[in-house]
Protein backbone atom coordinates (compact mmCIF):
# COMPACT_ATOMS: atom_id res chain seq x y z
CA UNK A 1 0.00 0.00 0.00
CA UNK A 2 1.50 3.05 -0.87
CA UNK A 3 -0.18 6.56 0.44
CA UNK A 4 0.41 10.51 0.27
CA UNK A 5 -0.51 13.36 2.53
CA UNK A 6 -0.06 16.73 2.08
CA UNK A 7 -0.91 19.92 4.14
CA UNK A 8 -0.45 23.49 3.36
CA UNK A 9 -0.85 26.22 6.05
CA UNK A 10 -0.94 30.06 5.26
CA UNK A 11 -2.21 33.57 6.69
CA UNK A 12 -2.09 36.65 5.26
CA UNK A 13 -0.50 39.32 7.35
CA UNK A 14 -0.52 42.20 5.60
CA UNK A 15 -1.26 43.53 1.61
CA UNK A 16 0.55 46.22 0.23
CA UNK A 17 -0.99 49.91 0.38
CA UNK A 18 -2.52 49.22 3.97
CA UNK A 19 -5.56 47.68 3.23
CA UNK A 20 -7.19 44.93 5.01
CA UNK A 21 -8.57 42.96 1.92
CA UNK A 22 -8.42 42.76 -1.85
CA UNK A 23 -10.64 40.75 -3.80
CA UNK A 24 -9.11 37.77 -6.05
CA UNK A 25 -12.07 37.59 -8.24
CA UNK A 26 -15.44 39.80 -9.30
CA UNK A 27 -18.12 38.97 -6.90
CA UNK A 28 -20.42 36.03 -7.53
CA UNK A 29 -24.19 36.46 -6.14
CA UNK A 30 -22.63 38.66 -3.45
CA UNK A 31 -19.65 36.36 -2.39
CA UNK A 32 -16.09 37.45 -2.85
CA UNK A 33 -12.67 35.49 -2.99
CA UNK A 34 -10.05 37.50 -1.07
CA UNK A 35 -7.14 37.73 0.45
CA UNK A 36 -8.05 39.40 4.34
CA UNK A 37 -5.51 40.42 7.15
CA UNK A 38 -5.37 37.54 9.44
CA UNK A 39 -7.14 34.54 7.73
CA UNK A 40 -6.00 32.33 4.91
CA UNK A 41 -5.47 32.86 1.45
CA UNK A 42 -9.10 32.70 -0.56
CA UNK A 43 -11.32 33.97 2.15
CA UNK A 44 -14.74 33.06 1.50
CA UNK A 45 -16.37 36.26 2.34
CA UNK A 46 -20.08 37.18 2.14
CA UNK A 47 -23.02 37.72 4.23
CA UNK A 48 -24.12 35.50 7.37
CA UNK A 49 -27.39 34.55 8.95
CA UNK A 50 -28.24 37.72 11.51
CA UNK A 51 -28.40 35.46 14.93
CA UNK A 52 -29.00 36.93 18.46
CA UNK A 53 -25.70 37.37 19.98
CA UNK A 54 -27.28 35.77 23.42
CA UNK A 55 -28.32 32.77 22.38
CA UNK A 56 -27.34 32.27 18.47
CA UNK A 57 -31.26 32.00 17.76
CA UNK A 58 -32.04 33.22 14.52
CA UNK A 59 -33.13 36.85 13.87
CA UNK A 60 -36.50 36.59 11.92
CA UNK A 61 -38.51 39.51 9.77
CA UNK A 62 -41.67 39.24 9.06
CA UNK A 63 -41.02 35.66 9.38
CA UNK A 64 -37.87 35.85 7.38
CA UNK A 65 -34.47 34.94 8.22
CA UNK A 66 -32.32 38.36 7.56
CA UNK A 67 -28.53 38.85 6.43
CA UNK A 68 -26.03 40.59 8.34
CA UNK A 69 -25.43 44.14 7.83
CA UNK A 70 -21.79 43.69 7.03
CA UNK A 71 -19.97 41.01 5.40
CA UNK A 72 -17.90 38.29 6.98
CA UNK A 73 -15.67 35.90 6.20
CA UNK A 74 -18.03 32.68 6.00
CA UNK A 75 -14.83 29.73 5.58
CA UNK A 76 -11.12 29.71 3.32
CA UNK A 77 -11.62 28.15 -0.14
CA UNK A 78 -8.04 25.77 0.70
CA UNK A 79 -8.51 22.43 2.27
CA UNK A 80 -6.84 21.60 6.11
CA UNK A 81 -5.03 18.45 3.74
CA UNK A 82 -5.49 16.49 0.70
CA UNK A 83 -4.29 12.56 0.67
CA UNK A 84 -4.79 9.27 -1.08
CA UNK A 85 -3.78 6.00 -0.95
CA UNK A 86 -3.05 3.29 -3.55
CA UNK A 87 -2.70 -0.40 -3.52
CA UNK A 88 -1.93 -3.10 -5.54
CA UNK A 89 -3.69 -7.16 -4.67
CA UNK A 90 -2.72 -10.27 -6.25
CA UNK A 91 -4.27 -13.73 -6.34
CA UNK A 92 -2.74 -16.01 -9.04
CA UNK A 93 -3.07 -14.58 -12.65
CA UNK A 94 -5.33 -12.02 -10.57
CA UNK A 95 -4.72 -8.37 -10.06
CA UNK A 96 -6.30 -5.67 -8.26
CA UNK A 97 -5.42 -1.94 -7.96
CA UNK A 98 -7.38 0.73 -6.54
CA UNK A 99 -6.65 4.14 -5.71
CA UNK A 100 -8.83 6.15 -3.10
CA UNK A 101 -8.33 10.42 -3.13
CA UNK A 102 -9.13 12.60 -0.09
CA UNK A 103 -9.46 16.39 -0.02
CA UNK A 104 -10.41 16.88 3.47
CA UNK A 105 -11.54 20.18 4.69
CA UNK A 106 -12.33 23.72 2.67
CA UNK A 107 -15.78 25.33 2.10
CA UNK A 108 -17.07 25.79 -1.51
CA UNK A 109 -20.06 28.24 -2.41
CA UNK A 110 -22.48 26.58 -4.63
CA UNK A 111 -24.35 28.86 -7.35
CA UNK A 112 -26.32 25.73 -8.33
CA UNK A 113 -28.08 24.79 -5.00
CA UNK A 114 -28.37 28.97 -4.60
CA UNK A 115 -30.37 28.73 -7.87
CA UNK A 116 -32.14 25.24 -7.87
CA UNK A 117 -33.56 26.38 -4.53
CA UNK A 118 -34.66 29.33 -4.85
CA UNK A 119 -36.04 28.47 -8.51
CA UNK A 120 -37.96 26.39 -6.49
CA UNK A 121 -36.48 23.39 -8.50
CA UNK A 122 -34.78 21.11 -6.19
CA UNK A 123 -36.15 18.35 -4.34
CA UNK A 124 -35.80 20.37 -0.95
CA UNK A 125 -37.81 22.76 -2.03
CA UNK A 126 -40.92 20.42 -2.40
CA UNK A 127 -42.13 20.79 1.13
CA UNK A 128 -45.08 23.60 0.46
CA UNK A 129 -47.45 23.63 3.17
CA UNK A 130 -50.86 25.38 2.95
CA UNK A 131 -50.03 27.05 6.11
CA UNK A 132 -46.44 28.17 5.09
CA UNK A 133 -43.07 27.64 6.83
CA UNK A 134 -42.91 28.46 10.53
CA UNK A 135 -39.28 29.46 11.64
CA UNK A 136 -37.67 28.92 14.67
CA UNK A 137 -36.37 32.16 15.98
CA UNK A 138 -36.69 35.58 17.27
CA UNK A 139 -39.21 38.34 15.38
CA UNK A 140 -36.68 41.43 15.65
CA UNK A 141 -40.41 43.64 16.36
CA UNK A 142 -41.66 41.84 18.72
CA UNK A 143 -38.04 40.38 20.45
CA UNK A 144 -40.65 37.41 21.42
CA UNK A 145 -40.03 34.12 19.51
CA UNK A 146 -41.58 34.02 15.85
CA UNK A 147 -44.94 33.60 15.23
CA UNK A 148 -45.44 34.34 11.34
CA UNK A 149 -45.83 31.86 8.81
CA UNK A 150 -43.98 32.17 5.37
CA UNK A 151 -44.56 30.87 2.12
CA UNK A 152 -41.58 27.96 0.94
CA UNK A 153 -41.24 30.53 -2.25
CA UNK A 154 -40.61 33.51 -0.43
CA UNK A 155 -38.73 31.72 2.09
CA UNK A 156 -36.17 30.45 -0.83
CA UNK A 157 -35.85 33.37 -2.17
CA UNK A 158 -35.21 35.82 1.22
CA UNK A 159 -31.82 32.90 1.09
CA UNK A 160 -31.02 34.97 -1.89
CA UNK A 161 -28.87 37.52 -0.12
CA UNK A 162 -28.01 35.53 2.25
CA UNK A 163 -24.55 33.54 1.54
CA UNK A 164 -23.70 31.55 4.01
CA UNK A 165 -26.72 29.35 3.62
CA UNK A 166 -25.19 28.31 0.02
CA UNK A 167 -21.81 27.85 1.78
CA UNK A 168 -20.52 23.99 2.25
CA UNK A 169 -17.94 21.70 3.84
CA UNK A 170 -15.92 20.96 0.71
CA UNK A 171 -14.67 18.43 2.06
CA UNK A 172 -14.89 14.95 -0.63
CA UNK A 173 -13.20 11.37 -1.07
CA UNK A 174 -13.39 9.63 -4.01
CA UNK A 175 -12.55 6.34 -5.49
CA UNK A 176 -10.38 7.59 -7.86
CA UNK A 177 -9.26 4.52 -10.18
CA UNK A 178 -9.92 0.35 -9.70
CA UNK A 179 -9.00 -1.93 -12.20
CA UNK A 180 -9.18 -6.00 -12.29
CA UNK A 181 -6.79 -7.55 -14.20
CA UNK A 182 -5.98 -11.09 -15.36
CA UNK A 183 -2.87 -12.21 -17.16
CA UNK A 184 -2.66 -15.32 -18.51
CA UNK A 185 0.45 -16.89 -20.22
CA UNK A 186 1.14 -18.12 -23.48
CA UNK A 187 0.52 -22.04 -22.87
CA UNK A 188 -2.76 -21.50 -22.46
CA UNK A 189 -3.54 -19.85 -25.26
CA UNK A 190 -1.58 -22.17 -27.80
CA UNK A 191 -3.67 -20.39 -30.76
CA UNK A 192 -1.91 -17.19 -30.57
CA UNK A 193 2.07 -16.08 -31.28
CA UNK A 194 2.49 -14.17 -28.36
CA UNK A 195 3.80 -14.24 -24.86
CA UNK A 196 1.10 -13.25 -22.81
CA UNK A 197 -1.67 -11.31 -22.65
CA UNK A 198 -3.65 -8.99 -19.80
CA UNK A 199 -7.32 -8.27 -19.85
CA UNK A 200 -8.42 -5.69 -17.78
CA UNK A 201 -11.40 -4.02 -16.53
CA UNK A 202 -11.38 -0.04 -15.43
CA UNK A 203 -13.35 1.63 -13.88
CA UNK A 204 -12.80 6.00 -12.72
CA UNK A 205 -14.38 7.86 -10.43
CA UNK A 206 -16.95 5.59 -9.67
CA UNK A 207 -17.74 6.64 -6.43
CA UNK A 208 -17.71 9.96 -4.01
CA UNK A 209 -18.52 10.28 -0.63
CA UNK A 210 -18.76 14.01 0.36
CA UNK A 211 -20.96 16.54 2.54
CA UNK A 212 -21.57 18.79 0.21
CA UNK A 213 -25.20 18.62 -1.42
CA UNK A 214 -26.13 17.88 -5.09
CA UNK A 215 -22.44 18.95 -6.58
CA UNK A 216 -18.79 17.84 -7.15
CA UNK A 217 -16.98 19.96 -4.71
CA UNK A 218 -13.80 19.14 -6.24
CA UNK A 219 -14.72 20.85 -9.81
CA UNK A 220 -12.51 23.99 -9.88
CA UNK A 221 -13.79 27.50 -11.20
CA UNK A 222 -10.28 28.70 -11.94
CA UNK A 223 -6.64 27.02 -11.52
CA UNK A 224 -5.61 30.92 -9.59
CA UNK A 225 -6.40 32.18 -6.52
CA UNK A 226 -10.14 32.35 -7.65
CA UNK A 227 -11.37 29.35 -6.25
CA UNK A 228 -14.02 28.03 -4.06
CA UNK A 229 -16.73 29.03 -5.81
CA UNK A 230 -19.14 26.16 -7.81
CA UNK A 231 -20.79 27.50 -10.63
CA UNK A 232 -22.76 24.42 -12.19
CA UNK A 233 -18.97 23.22 -13.49
CA UNK A 234 -19.80 19.52 -14.67
CA UNK A 235 -18.62 17.04 -12.05
CA UNK A 236 -15.50 14.43 -12.79
CA UNK A 237 -16.79 12.10 -15.14
CA UNK A 238 -17.26 7.86 -14.50
CA UNK A 239 -16.31 5.67 -17.01
CA UNK A 240 -16.07 2.32 -17.32
CA UNK A 241 -13.80 0.31 -19.80
CA UNK A 242 -11.94 -2.68 -21.15
CA UNK A 243 -8.46 -3.08 -21.78
CA UNK A 244 -6.41 -5.77 -23.74
CA UNK A 245 -3.04 -6.13 -24.03
CA UNK A 246 -0.62 -8.48 -25.99
CA UNK A 247 2.91 -8.79 -25.46
CA UNK A 248 4.57 -10.41 -28.90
Amino acid sequence: IEARYAKNTNNVEEIAGGASSVALGPSVNGLTVEATNGAALGALVGNAFQRDPATGALLLQAGHPIPETKPRVLGVMAPDWIGGANSTFHVGAVEVTALVDARIGGKVFSTSNMAGATSGTLAETSFRPDTGLLLSGIDVATGKANTQHVSTEAYYHSLAAIQERWVYDASVVKLRDIRFTVALPLRMLPVLSAQSFRMALIGRNLAMWTKAANIDPETALSVSSFQGIEMGQLPTARSVGFQLSITP
